[in-house]
C-alpha cells in the first residue's frame, strides 16, 4: 500500500470519528422543525434594518408619510403577499389597505390599494378608518376572502373622544377573479361579519369590534376579535367567534369563555398558524421593548397566557423602544426548513415612521 491511499483510510476514519461524537451530526432535524414537547420559540435571525422603510422607491412614489401597520402576510405559491394598512397621511387616522408582494419576504413591491378609507372623519362617516387583519382562501365560494375593521370617529356631542375609534364593524371582502390566483384582487365588499348589536359582550367596549383574524380547526372555523373601552379607559382584550362557513353567520362564543385570558392586560391582532403537528400558533401585538408576543394551544381554542419573543437586538434595535412601538406581527409563515418568517411593523426610534422588518423564528432546545 503506498502513503496516499493510507493517507486516504486515515482521514476516511477520522472524518467518520468526529462525525459519530458530534452532537450536531446526530441533530438531523433542521432548526425550525417540531421536536415532542417543544414550546418555546426564538429568534435564530435578525434582518438586518427594516425590509420596507420610508427610503422605499413605492413608499415614496404613494406618498406614504407616517408607514405601516397591522395586516396579514400570506405566502402563496412561493410568493410572499403582504395585506397592510397604510397609514399615508396622520398615524392611525389616515388609512389605507394595501397590497404587496415578494419573492423572498426581504424585497417588496406595491402592487395595488385594496380598500380605502372614506374622506371626512366624522362620527357620521362609518368608514372613517380602515384596517385589514385577516386573509382567508373561501374553498365555497372559489374566491379570496378579506376581513377589515371599518370604524367611525368619536361624537364631541355625546361626550367621545373625536380621534379615538368607535364601534368597529367587520367587513368581509371577496376577490372578483375567481380561484386560487385570484389573490392579488381586486376586492368587492359583500357584507358586515361582526359589529355592536345585542349580542355585544360587556368586555368589549367602545371601540369593539376591533379586529378579526380567521383559522380553521376541524370542520368549523374561528376568529378572534378585539375589543377596548376608552372611558374609563380599560385593558385591550380578545374573544373567540366560531362560524360553520367562512362567511358565516359568525357567533360570538359564550362570555363563560370570553375573552380569552392569552395576556393580561393587551394584545391586538393575533395571526394563527396551524402546526404540523396539530397545535395551533398565534402571533400577535403585545407590550415590551422590541418584543411581541405569541401563544401555542392543543386545540385553538384554550390559549395559555403569552409568551414575549425579543425581535430586535443589539446593533439592529432600528425601532424605538417605548412599549407600544414595537407593533403587530403580519404572520409565522413557516418554511420547508421548519422556520418561520415573521414579518412585523415597529415605529423607527429615529424619524417616527412605522417600518417593517422581518425576522426568522426557530424551535429552541430543550
Amino acid at each position: 500500500m503506498n502513503n496516499s491511499a493510507l493517507k486516504r483510510i486515515i482521514l476516511g476514519n477520522v472524518v467518520a470519528a468526529c462525525c459519530m461524537a458530534c452532537p450536531a451530526a446526530e441533530q438531523q432535524t433542521p432548526p425550525g422543525e417540531v421536536r415532542a414537547g417543544q414550546t418555546k420559540l426564538v429568534v435564530i435571525r435578525e434582518h438586518q434594518g427594516p425590509v420596507i422603510g420610508p427610503d422605499h422607491p413605492d413608499v415614496q412614489a404613494s406618498d406614504n408619510r407616517s408607514g405601516f401597520e397591522t395586516g396579514q402576510l400570506i405566502k402563496h405559491q412561493g410568493v410572499y403577499h403582504m395585506f397592510v394598512n397604510e397609514m399615508f397621511g396622520k398615524r392611525f387616522l389616515d388609512l389605507r389597505v394595501s397590497h404587496w408582494t415578494s419573492p423572498d419576504a426581504v424585497n417588496w413591491k406595491r402592487q395595488s390599494t385594496v380598500v380605502d378609507r372614506v374622506p371626512r372623519r366624522s362620527h357620521k362617516n362609518l368608514r372613517s378608518e380602515v384596517w385589514i387583519t385577516g386573509v382567508a382562501y373561501n374553498e365555497d365560494e372559489q374566491a379570496w376572502n378579506i376581513f377589515f375593521v371599518a370604524y367611525r370617529g368619536g361624537d364631541w356631542a355625546a361626550k367621545e373622544i373625536p380621534l379615538c375609534d368607535y364601534e368597529g364593524r367587520i367587513w368581509r371582502g371577496r376577490s372578483k377573479v375567481k380561484g386560487p390566483d385570484g389573490i392579488a384582487g381586486p376586492y368587492e365588499d359583500v357584507e358586515i361579519v361582526l359589529q355592536p348589536d345585542k349580542d355585544t359582550q360587556k368586555w368589549e367596549g367602545q371601540q369593539a369590534v376591533d379586529s378579526f383574524s380567521t383559522y380553521k380547526v376541524g370542520d368549523k372555523w374561528y376568529a378572534f376579535y378585539g375589543g377596548h373601552n376608552h372611558e374609563p379607559r380599560g385593558p385591550w382584550l380578545v374573544g373567540l367567534a366560531v362560524a360553520d362557513k367562512l362567511s358565516g353567520p359568525w357567533k360570538r362564543m359564550p362570555e363563560d369563555s370570553n375573552p380569552v385570558p392569552i395576556v393580561e392586560t393587551f394584545v391586538e391582532n393575533p395571526v394563527v398558524s396551524t402546526l404540523p403537528d396539530g397545535r395551533y400558533l398565534a402571533v400577535f401585538d403585545s407590550l415590551g421593548p422590541c418584543e411581541v408576543g405569541y401563544s401555542i394551544s392543543k386545540d385553538g381554542l384554550t390559549w395559555p397566557l403569552e409568551t414575549r419573543l425579543t425581535v430586535q437586538t443589539g446593533g439592529n434595535q432600528w425601532a424605538s423602544t417605548k412599549d407600544h412601538d414595537m407593533r403587530t406581527p403580519l404572520c409565522a409563515v413557516r418554511e420547508e426548513d421548519g422556520t418561520f418568517t415573521m414579518i412585523y411593523t415597529a415605529k423607527m426610534k429615529n424619524n417616527g415612521f412605522s417600518a417593517v422588518g422581518k425576522c426568522t423564528l426557530g424551535w429552541a432546545a430543550e
